[in-house]
Formats: C-alpha cells, structure tokens, sequence
C-alpha cells in the first residue's frame, strides 16, 4: 500500500510560512494499492489539493470511483466537501462512508453542511457525481476497491470518532485520528485495531505537558500515541492532526521528543509525495 498526506492538521486549517514544512490542510488521506485503487479518509481541507490531481485523470473524463471514509462529522473533518471539484463531474461514482450521529442521520449531517446558508451547491442532490451516503457500525468490516476495512469506534469527547483498520496489498494500517482515552489508558478496542500493523497513524495533538491542561478536549497526548503502537506491535508510528498552533519547529521537537521514549520508529505525518508501507519498512 502507499499513503499520502494531503491534510494532517486538527480544528483548523494554519496557512502561514511557520506551517510549510508539515502542511497546513485539515485532515485528509489517501491510500492507495499496487493496482492504483483508491481509498480517502476524511473531507478535510487537504481534498481540494488532491482533487486538482484526481482531476487530471479519470474522474475529470467523469470514470473515477472513490470510496471515501468519514471518522466523524466534526467541521474539520467535512470541510472540504464543497470543494471537491470530482463530486461535479457526472459519471464519478463515491461511496462516503462514516458513522451515524446521534440526532441527525448522517445524510442530514451533510446535507446541512450544504445548507444554502453555508453553501451555493444547496443539497448533495445537486453534485453530478454519483455521490451514496452510508453508514457502518462500530465492529463491522467492509470490503471497498481491493481494501478491507474494519471500524471501530473511539471516544472523542461527547462523541465517538470511528477508527480504522485497513488491509491491502498483504499489508495493515491502523487510523485512529481523534481520540481521549479514558484514564485507565488505551482501550483494547484501538490495540485491536493496530495490532501488527505497518503503519499506525494517531492523534497526537497535544504534548504531555499540554495535555495536563487540555484534558477533556477529546484528543490525545503523544504519550497516549506512543503507548497504543508499542502495545499493538506496530511496526512504525505516524503523529497525526498536529496542533494548529504547533509550527514547524515545534513539531520537530515532538517528534524529537517521542523518538527518545518510544521503541516504534516514530515521525510526524507531513503532506507531500506518497510513500510506501514497504519503504517504510526499509527504513527500519
């Protein structure tokens, strides 16, 4: 499999110079197998740049398919879905692919993201794409374009956020992007999910000392990061939706930090050129 980060920040997008060398886009990532299928997670303001690229290919002559996984439906998580130009192109076939809120369905969800107030598009009726709305429950796994899926869902505050585990290729990634573990630590559930994995890519949006004043905020700190990749025996850890006041150089003090205290080979997710899950076992 290869992975690309095109967003790795949480609760809001950073531009600026401080922010270039990680990226500055809310979360979105791509995974891809050997045979070019396509997985995105997240509608994050990362999508927009990978829609110029999809654009260039199929899904601007209207014959691309795309399954698009949803953690949640937090503003940083959608925010790029009015944006992405291959929902106008008709012929293009997505399948979003998330939880289901505890009020409103996940569809109305989306729809009100698309309200007139907010959005001229006014409704998911009015993408030309092929554009199905489906939910998965917490413990269920699904097969999508050569990829196995298995979700599981997380505390996130007062809400869940649903993880992944992803299969392909003869390969496992686990995403766990915006979890709060319960005091007694991480929950068997997310080492389930990364169990053996490649790769495991994890919220780490506070440092510890952060944290001590953050707690109940629904994120994790690096510690927490740490500790589910070498209970699960993944194989290499991802840091992932980067504090949106953390620059560059604060980041690389995160990670210097964390490679000092954890036995996983450990960095932080940047948005660039895509990678394989076989370089990165090379690397080690």
């Amino acid at each position: 499999m290869k992975v690309r980060f095109w967003g790795v920040r949480g609760s809001v997008a950073t531009p600026g110079p401080a922010y270039l060398r990680y990226g500055g886009n809310t979360t979105a990532v791509e995974v891809r197998t050997e045979t070019e299928n396509r997985l995105l997670i997240d509608l994050g303001t990362g999508v927009t740049q990978l829609a110029r690229e999809l654009m260039d290919g199929e899904f601007g002559r209207g014959e691309g398919v795309l399954p698009i996984l949803l953690t949640h439906t937090h503003l940083d998580h959608i925010q790029g879905l009015p944006f992405f130009t291959p929902f106008f192109v008709r012929g293009n076939q997505t399948r979003i692919i998330g939880p289901e809120p505890t009020e409103l369905s996940l569809t109305e969800t989306l729809q009100n993201h698309l309200n007139p107030h907010y959005s001229p598009l006014y409704g998911l009726e009015n993408l030309a794409a092929g554009v199905r709305v489906e939910t998965i429950e917490d413990g269920a796994s699904v097969e999508l374009s050569g990829f196995r899926v298995r979700a599981a869902a997380m505390p996130h505050g007062g809400m869940a956020s649903l993880g992944f585990r992803i299969e392909a290729d003869g390969e496992a990634l686990a995403f766990i992007g915006d979890v709060e573990y319960p005091d007694t630590g991480p929950l068997s559930t997310a080492l389930e999910l990364a169990h053996g994995v490649d790769l495991l890519i994890h919220d780490a949006m506070f440092t510890d000392e952060a944290y001590a004043l953050r707690r109940g905020w629904g994120h994790s700190p690096v510690s927490d990061a740490i500790a589910v990749a070498e209970s699960a025996g993944a194989k290499h850890l991802a840091l992932f939706h980067h504090n949106p006041d953390a620059t560059d150089d604060d980041v690389d003090a995160i990670v210097a930090w964390a490679a000092k205290r954890s036995r996983v080979p450990v960095f932080a997710a940047s948005e660039g050129p895509a990678f394989s899950l076989k370089a990165l076992s090379s690397k080690a």
